[in-house]
């Protein structure tokens, strides 16, 4: 059904691609309805080797379908490309392949944002709802409470589907009033607060938001990524509580102290190893280290013209993510304050080996089974990050571009290091194997990486 905007775009700009939509719709229509009546039946309950299962596979068949209209439209992308495209909104990455943004069609321009947009609203649903159950990486320690009984957060399920979607649509809203006012056309406004909300980071110009030179086009966009990054759950309980139940979660606090932190330091070094005016030096840091952080990858200068330092501090904060719970991607803000208080909890135990230390989370215990399995996950996604930057380097790849490429991809972030795929670049010149590579890797970070793997063991078909 949402091909249907797009195509209504095209039909008034008079874009033949309209009739691309329209037939892309109707086989997507074709196939959803076919597969609904062949697996309908009553009282049909998943199991939790189901669910594992139809995460990823959803995932693989929505991109490969909504990839149709990139290969089909006046750009004729080839369906490698179409695929990675497709894949990194879907992800709300924001990396992508297509040069000449800037005289594309409007339609697909919307069809990119609107991929994006359902690809972040998508996850954020997945995070809140499966993969506490499925105790990927210490999530269980986030499994609402969906009983009716009184006092309860929410009562059910639908009601956490409802409200999530309530503040992410009104987030999207109040995002787009706010760029219009800045001075961005009404389509740029919808469409750059669609991939702001949902951390995808899709523009429709080839220099991102470079293109319109405005500080307060800049400066909206990063409250509405740092908005975008939060746990969704506290911003719904911000509006009965107020700014205090944000402030109040542990991880909210780490991921805006190291957001201050690294924009203090990258201001400091623009300023004295670049010659930029403090306060410009300030909103240039402020606006590249929220975007990489929140994983959003909106661009508006080549950071890799800054030095060696602030590319290795972006790099560390590509893998850093924002918080869990949120659209956006990494290693999450609650992993990394979980392990910094386990290493701290060691390094007691060194001083006092007789004492006795408890991890805590918001006052409350940590279990040692979400202590292993966020140790446990951090090993994986290291061991993931540096695996696929193997990979690609063998495609061709620079050591840098690899890194970059790997933890781009890994976390949902979008643009990478380097001279090639950098913030000034695109993916398009890189080879199909490492655009397959990258894909693979994108749906593995967006999933947590586990959900990927499990399936392809031999435990997960015994019965």
């Amino acid at each position: 059904m949402s091909m249907f905007i797009p195509a209504l775009i095209d039909y008034v700009d008079g874009n033949t691609d309209f009739h691309v939509f329209l037939s892309c719709a109707a086989i997507l229509l074709f196939i959803g309805m076919a597969m609904a009546l062949t697996f309908r039946r009553h009282g049909y309950a998943m199991s939790l080797r189901e669910v594992v299962l139809a995460a990823p596979v959803t995932w693989i068949v929505v991109v490969g379908l909504s990839a149709l209209p990139f290969v089909f439209s006046s750009f004729h992308l080839s369906y490698t490309d179409a695929m990675f495209e497709t894949m990194s909104g879907a992800t709300a990455t924001g990396s992508t392949v297509i040069v000449g943004l800037d005289t594309a069609p409007r339609g697909l321009l919307m069809w990119r944002f609107l991929i994006v947009w359902f690809g972040g609203f998508g996850f954020v649903t997945l995070a809140v709802l499966v993969l506490p159950f499925l105790r990927i990486g210490g999530m269980q320690l986030f499994v609402l409470d969906l009983s009716a009984q009184s006092g309860k957060f929410v009562p059910r399920m639908i009601d956490v589907v409802m409200k999530v979607g309530a503040v992410y649509l009104l987030l999207t809203i109040l995002g787009a009033i706010a760029f219009r006012a800045a001075g961005m056309s009404t389509f740029d406004a919808i469409g750059h607060s669609m991939a702001a909300v949902a951390t995808g980071g899709f523009s429709s110009h080839d220099a991102g938001l470079g293109y319109f030179q405005s500080a307060s086009i800049e400066w909206i966009a990063v409250v509405l990524m740092v908005l975008g990054a939060l746990p969704f759950v506290i911003l719904i309980d911000t509006v009965r509580r107020g700014v205090n139940s944000i402030l109040e979660d542990s991880q909210v606090r780490l991921f805006l102290g190291i957001i201050i932190a690294a924009s203090l330091v990258l201001t400091v070094w623009l300023v004295v190893r670049q010659g930029i005016g403090l306060l410009e030096a300030l909103r240039q840091a402020t606006f590249n280290v929220v975007s990489i952080m929140s994983t959003t990858g909106f661009t508006s200068q080549d950071y890799n013209q800054w030095g060696g330092f602030p590319s290795i501090l972006l790099l560390a904060l590509m893998l850093a993510g924002g918080c869990t719970g949120s659209t956006a991607g990494g290693i999450k803000a609650f992993r990394l304050y979980v392990l910094l208080q386990t290493i701290r909890m060691q390094l007691h135990r060194q001083i006092y080996p007789h004492g006795m230390f408890v991890i805590t989370y918001n006052r409350s215990p940590v279990a040692d089974a979400v202590r292993a399995g966020v140790t446990g996950y951090f090993f994986v996604y290291i061991t993931t990050f540096f695996s696929f930057a193997l990979l690609l380097g063998l495609t061709g790849l620079s050591f840098e571009g690899s890194l970059g490429a790997s933890a781009t991809a890994l976390g949902g972030v979008g643009p990478a290091l380097g001279s090639v795929i950098g913030p000034c670049c695109t993916f398009a010149s890189i080879s199909p194997l490492a655009k397959w590579l990258l894909s693979v890797e994108m749906l593995a970070g967006r999933l947590e990486i586990l959900v990927v793997v499990i399936p392809f063991t031999r435990t997960f078909w015994r019965t």
